[in-house]
């Protein structure tokens, strides 16, 4: 037993596992009496932390792309998500004005609106497939196309059906951010980096979402609730050049012995056994005669083209342009699109559907409410002062990104209490502090507008609510992607079906508050957190076990393989 999560008895090697951390002292880099200095590590403070995966030799490899480069395109792709988190709810500030205006009830308005989030969830399944068929560059640009293309119709809709319609198109473009970015953070960093880059994304994120209604409260008080689409549109037309720009293909097939987390094999031996020979071939061509020469280039050559990909010329930056670089799997696209069902079996992917996927769908739909709770007395808003109740959630999000670093540090440090040996249930080590903060945050936002409290106390805890979610959401993007991350995309996609529930709640939730009060509701909602983050120590005890039984199980592994 490693820090409390059960060993497993049945695999070589359980997937997500890995050697992470090895110095045995300040000179020697050593795993199991053997020296793993061979191995590619980390540089200055993590130069104990072997690189996971191994980057292969291949210039083409994104794992070894400089850091500028991955953080240009990191940049890029969550300033995108951003403006497609702020794209869903940042009309809600106007949702009572636009009832009136078109003659229909705030329930109504706020549900029907809600089809958007239904569509997200089905759209998700699509997207997945075609990003895992043809790459996720092409899907991301065409999310871009179909939100500039849904909010220039948004802008010139005049009627309430023009904008559900509109709305729905669009959701169908915000699905590829939904389930890729996290995928792409897998495809470009190693273990020990993806907890701050995670935590970029995520703040990205939640500064849209929780943020964009400051701004939007503002322009639709002064300019109209179209405006907003028209910005948006603005906005995506930029990014469409930027992604075609600096943003490249990231899918890349290297050796599995590189991927030292994957698979029922350690391959950690296989992979320092070729570094040392490429190594071996290396000295040979300096040391030997031109025939000897000949003979280690050959051979280096065999190990380097079939095994490390050093053979491989990087893509030009032309090259690079292609909106489609080919077929990336042979996989067959139907079964890629239904694949996501079937992995809602996976225990790790259950887990994160109801932790991660419920609590944040609590966060949709409570923007959605705001104008409800608040425009009402005895707090009396206007549609701007509504649009800023959300700078509390984007100061808790700016906050919460210390829930990056944080996690990275966390998971660094238990690896070195447990031998050297990563587990990815090191990366839920947080949640104890969203149970704690988030119980706080739900039950106390009931209670302070139950009885009515000035406007600073509702609204605070409404954002320590989001700044208890940041911890769960870093924890469960990177525990997915470290158990399934051969299979991230399709993992991500099934977790999204959290906005079918997101679309539920939207029907009801403010006829439920309307009928049953705020403290009942959001008393119910906190003591339903309470039940989902106690379900981590389950999945912490058992995760390991969990893991195998996917990776060795007949019905698991068909899933994989269809």
């Amino acid at each position: 037993m490693g820090l409390g999560i059960l060993d497993d008895h049945h695999l070589d090697h359980v997937p997500g596992t890995a050697l992470l951390a090895d110095m045995i002292n300040a000179q020697e880099h050593q795993f199991h009496g053997r020296d793993t200095s061979g191995l590619k590590h980390g540089t200055g403070r993590n130069k104990d932390i072997v690189l996971v995966p191994q980057p292969s030799e291949s210039p083409r490899d994104p794992l070894n792309w400089s850091i500028w480069k991955k953080d240009l395109l990191l940049v890029i792709i969550s300033l995108d998500t951003a403006v497609v988190g702020a794209w869903g709810p940042m009309i809600s500030p106007g949702y009572a004005d636009m009832a009136a205006e078109f003659n229909i009830s705030y329930n109504k308005l706020n549900g029907g609106l809600g089809w958007a989030i239904f569509a997200i969830g089905i759209s998700c399944f699509i997207t997945n497939g075609l990003a895992v068929k043809y790459g996720r560059r092409p899907v991301m640009i065409l999310g871009n196309l179909l939100l500039f293309i849904s909010s220039v119709w948004a802008y010139f809709a005049h009627s309430y059906n023009s904008l559900l319609a509109s709305r729905i198109f669009g959701a169908i473009g915000m699905s590829p951010f939904e389930v890729l970015t996290t995928a792409v953070i897998g495809d470009i960093y190693f273990v020990h980096e993806r907890g701050l880059r995670l935590a970029f994304w995520g703040l990205c994120l939640s500064v849209g979402v929780g943020g964009g209604s400051v701004i939007s409260g503002y322009i639709i008080q002064d300019l109209g609730w179209n405006w907003t689409y028209g910005i948006c549109a603005i906005l995506y037309g930029v990014f469409i050049i930027l992604i075609f720009l600096w943003v490249p293909e990231t899918v890349y097939k290297r050796d599995p012995a590189y991927n030292l987390d994957l698979g029922t094999e350690d391959h950690t031996f296989d992979t320092l056994e070729v570094q040392e020979k490429t190594s071996e071939n290396t000295h040979e061509i300096k040391a030997h005669d031109q025939h000897v020469e000949s003979t280690a280039t050959s051979n280096r050559m065999t190990v380097n083209a079939v095994y490390t990909g050093a053979d491989e010329k990087p893509y030009t930056f032309w090259e690079e342009l292609r909106l489609v670089r080919g077929v990336e799997s042979d996989e067959n696209l139907f079964w890629i699109i239904v694949r996501p069902f079937g992995m809602l079996l996976f225990p790790q992917v259950l887990y994160g559907f109801i932790t991660y996927g419920l609590s944040t769908s609590w966060l949709v739909v409570m923007i959605s409410v705001l104008a409800q709770l608040f425009s009402a007395p005895p707090y009396n808003f206007t549609v701007s002062a509504i649009g800023l109740i959300s700078i509390g959630p984007l100061i808790a999000a700016l906050l919460g990104f210390v829930a990056g670093p944080l996690n990275d540090w966390t998971v660094k440090k238990l690896a070195r209490w447990n031998k050297g040996i990563y587990e990815p249930e090191f990366r839920l080590a947080l949640n104890i502090l969203t149970l704690i903060i988030g119980v706080v945050g739900f039950f106390g936002f009931g209670a302070c507008l139950k009885n009515e409290t000035p406007w600073i106390g509702p609204v605070f805890l409404y954002s320590l609510i989001w700044f208890a979610m940041s911890f769960l959401n870093i924890g469960v993007y990177g525990y997915i992607t470290e158990c399934h991350r051969n299979k991230a995309p399709e993992a991500f996609a099934s977790i999204n079906l959290r906005n079918i529930y997101s679309f539920g709640m939207n029907y009801f939730i403010s006829d439920w508050i309307s009928g049953s009060g705020v403290m009942e509701v959001f008393g119910t909602i906190g003591g339903l957190h309470i039940f989902i983050c106690l379900l981590t120590i389950p999945m912490w005890i058992y995760g390991k076990r969990c893991r195998s039984l996917t990776a060795r199980n007949r019905l698991f592994k068909k899933i994989q393989e269809s």
